[in-house]
């Protein structure tokens, strides 16, 4: 049995098509919900049509968006696994291989939550490095420790594995053609604008991590630089609560230009028109990077730096605080598009393939263990 263990928007993002390419497949698998973006999460599984999760871990309507509230949801989850042997088997009913993803809390939870059973672990996008311990904070830790404990380990590129020959992990290593989120973009960018009355030409801006809305003077200089974009092209900004939250906190809200049109969060069947249509993004998310470079737009990565490769020094740049080069790079923005990736192997496709092959593999005896 295949055990999903998902909490966050991106990660179900990212592995739904995996979860989609079994059900094809007619191969079984229980999605355990951990619950850190559970209204969110909810609503990505209507959009790709999947079932209930067989596991709810936690039920509240909204997402956990403070510090605080995460530790604790996390730390009670892990403690009862310890003690819990019951609860445990009602996790885990059958033995199995535990799927987690990316450099969340959520990625720390289900990785000691399948080891608190005794289970296996297969981390997907395996590999990405920023080389910075504190920066971002706390996911490089998570990367680091996750991949360290992980049995199996699926990388998006050469480079992810390289960095794990580097670390000497002791999980075997699987290079993948590319990232999960290519398969997502594949699934839905081609729907219609979810928006009436859109600019012929805009950009879209989103901004989302701690990092940024923790410090004022930094989401001050992402608003600042948000108005001088907007002098040259509409700025679509799609605000989170947590943003809006932040916004306010900052005393920023009343300092965003005319030319900044605030938009609702739209679902991601919603949300992946608008950024293929955008002629420029400016995102402060690692995911939405990823899905700039499939989608060959223009992308402004408002971070100083960036785990992920992904579009840098073709369709994107680092903003690394510099906004003279940012407005360099708006002006000749239409120089900066790629063409879509179409076609082409499917990374996700590719891990099933690779789950099948180690089943086998273990019938015959020939296999690693796990």
């Amino acid at each position: 049995m295949y055990h999903f263990l998902v909490g966050t928007k991106a990660q179900f993002i990212k592995l739904a098509p995996v979860m989609l390419e079994m059900d094809r497949r007619g191969i079984p698998y229980r999605h355990l919900d951990l619950g850190q973006h559970a209204a969110t999460t909810e609503r990505l599984r209507r959009v790709f049509a999947l079932p209930p999760p067989a596991v709810h871990l936690r039920r509240q309507e909204g997402d956990i968006t403070r510090v605080g509230t995460a530790i604790g949801w996390a730390s009670g989850l892990l403690l009862r696994a310890r003690l819990s042997p019951g609860w445990r088997r009602r996790l885990f009913p059958e033995p199995g291989l535990c799927l987690i993803h990316g450099d969340t809390l959520s990625t720390l939870l289900g990785l000691h939550l399948a080891r608190a059973a005794g289970l296996p672990v297969a981390h997907v996008e395996a590999g990405l490095r920023s080389f910075h311990l504190l920066d971002p904070f706390p996911e490089e830790l998570i990367r680091i420790h996750c991949m360290r404990r992980a049995d199996y380990l699926f990388c998006p590129d050469d480079g992810s594995v390289r960095n794990l020959q580097a670390m000497r992990v002791r999980g075997r290593i699987q290079r993948l053609s590319g990232n999960t989120v290519i398969d997502a973009v594949r699934l839905m960018a081609a729907g219609e604008r979810p928006l009436p009355g859109l600019p012929a030409s805009y950009g879209v801006a989103t901004c989302h991590r701690l990092e940024t809305l923790s410090r004022g003077a930094r989401l001050q200089r992402v608003v600042q630089l948000l108005n001088q974009v907007a002098e040259r092209i509409p700025v679509l900004f799609v605000v989170h609560h947590p943003t809006r939250q932040a916004l306010a906190r900052h005393g920023l809200a009343h300092r965003l230009g005319s030319g900044v049109r605030i938009l609702d969060p739209l679902d991601y069947a919603g949300f992946l028109p608008l950024l293929r249509d955008a002629a420029l993004v400016l995102t402060d998310g690692g995911s939405i990077q990823e899905e700039c470079a499939s989608l060959g737009r223009p992308c402004v990565v408002l971070r100083n730096r960036s785990e992920r490769p992904d579009g840098l020094g073709a369709n994107a740049m680092l903003w690394n605080g510099d906004d003279q080069a940012v407005m360099a790079f708006v002006a000749e923005r239409a120089r900066h598009q790629r063409a879509p990736l179409t076609g082409g192997a499917s990374p996700s496709a590719e891990i099933v393939d690779f789950l099948e092959q180690r089943q086998r593999e273990r019938r015959q005896g020939t296999g690693p263990g796990g």
